[in-house]
């Protein structure tokens, strides 16, 4: 029976087990790798998924954490059977979207690596983009027993009478991507602004000066898309050329590869080719799936990106340096280790001073925006 029971069991588990024992015989040091996808993979004889699997699964739990291009280590705080009851070591992350979208993923994981050598483990919570299922999200957080939250919202609406009862329960928080006023709460992004001011000096230096910044989120809603169009404001004014109503652009659809793909005319492609007949030579995108929407459409439609159009977005996804789209670099890990280090400090000392970051960002030029 227990022969059948062992042959059963998925092999992610057998290989947790193992390296269970291992640790708890002390068969490490935390000052060496503890092991690799690789090198489970050849020892168990398992795919690397499988290896990778029980990685993350003790990383979960705040026994391994990983340094990316050296190996997985033992956390030098090992979770004991009486933690649970002397404090809670979870963190939850809230985010408006998949972990795959974007380079969020960056952030995750070396949020995930600075709070597991601290014997810490992250929970993350995506919440779409409605704004009842955040705070319904919030609510439940609230009754269960975390050490603190990082929320990324999906608008400036932070429900903040929701992030007040975690305050008081002693629970810190961090706001990240969206900048808020409010003093009391912690607050890391990157420099938005500036990456609309770069942006526009980049185009302005290749001879453009019918520059329109294209949005899909409501600038009275969303800080970061608010800031990059500031940056971008700031820049044109300097260059002497006044605001017009032409230099912002709101999307007439919910974009998707279907609006920018499709053989029949869609309002956003009949959009595009209106921009192009206003006499428009450059886009800046609020980010880069705008961008990469942007592209695709052109394609389709028919307009030359960088001939007819030069482009531009921000975030610097994989999918954008693969079609080479300028893009603004977010230092995302940067974003992750200055998230873990405000936090734990405000574990340690709960009247710690509240801390605003903000990051620098670089521009990242490409074929898009290059003629």
């Amino acid at each position: 029976m227990d022969s059948q029971n062992t042959k059963n069991r998925p092999k992610y588990e057998m290989i947790e087990e193992a390296l269970l024992e291992r640790i708890h015989a002390g068969d490490f040091s935390f000052d060496e790798a503890f092991c690799t996808e690789k090198m489970l993979s050849e020892q168990y004889e398992v795919s690397r998924i499988t290896a990778k699997r029980a990685i993350e699964d003790l990383e979960q739990q705040g026994i391994l954490y990983r340094k990316r291009g050296v190996g997985s280590f033992v956390s030098r705080n090992l979770p004991s059977d009486d933690d649970a009851a002397d404090a809670p070591k979870m963190i939850s992350l809230l985010v408006p979207f998949a972990t795959t979208q974007g380079n969020i993923s960056e952030a995750i994981g070396t949020l995930s690596a600075v709070l597991a050598e601290q014997g810490y483990f992250l929970s993350i919570h995506v919440t779409g983009s409605s704004s009842p299922k955040e705070r319904a999200t919030l609510e439940l957080l609230r009754s269960q027993n975390i050490a603190g939250l990082v929320y990324y919202p999906k608008r400036d609406n932070i429900h903040l009478e929701e992030l007040n009862d975690f305050m008081f329960a002693g629970r810190p928080i961090v706001i990240i991507d969206k900048q808020t006023d409010c003093p009391y709460l912690n607050n890391v992004v990157c420099d938005n602004y500036d990456g609309g001011r770069q942006t526009v000096r980049h185009l302005l230096e290749q001879g453009h000066r019918n520059i329109a910044f294209y949005t899909a989120a409501p600038l009275s809603e969303t800080s970061s898309v608010r800031d990059r169009f500031a940056g971008f404001l700031h820049e044109m004014k300097a260059a002497g050329i006044a605001p017009n109503p032409q230099q912002l652009v709101t999307c007439c659809q919910e974009l998707s590869n279907d609006a920018a793909l499709s053989t029949e005319r869609t309002p956003f492609q009949e959009q595009l080719l209106a921009m192009h007949r206003d006499g428009i030579t450059a886009i800046i995108a609020e980010n880069d799936r705008i961008a990469e929407l942007i592209f695709l459409a052109c394609r389709t439609i028919g307009l030359r990106i960088p001939e007819d159009f030069c482009l531009c977005g921000f975030d610097d996804t994989n999918v954008s340096r693969s079609l080479g789209i300028t893009s603004i670099h977010q230092d995302f890990a940067g974003i992750g280790r200055e998230v873990g280090r405000v936090l734990l400090a405000a574990l340690e000392n709960p009247a710690a001073e509240t801390e605003k970051i903000i990051l620098p960002v670089t521009l990242v030029p490409r074929s898009s925006s290059l003629r």
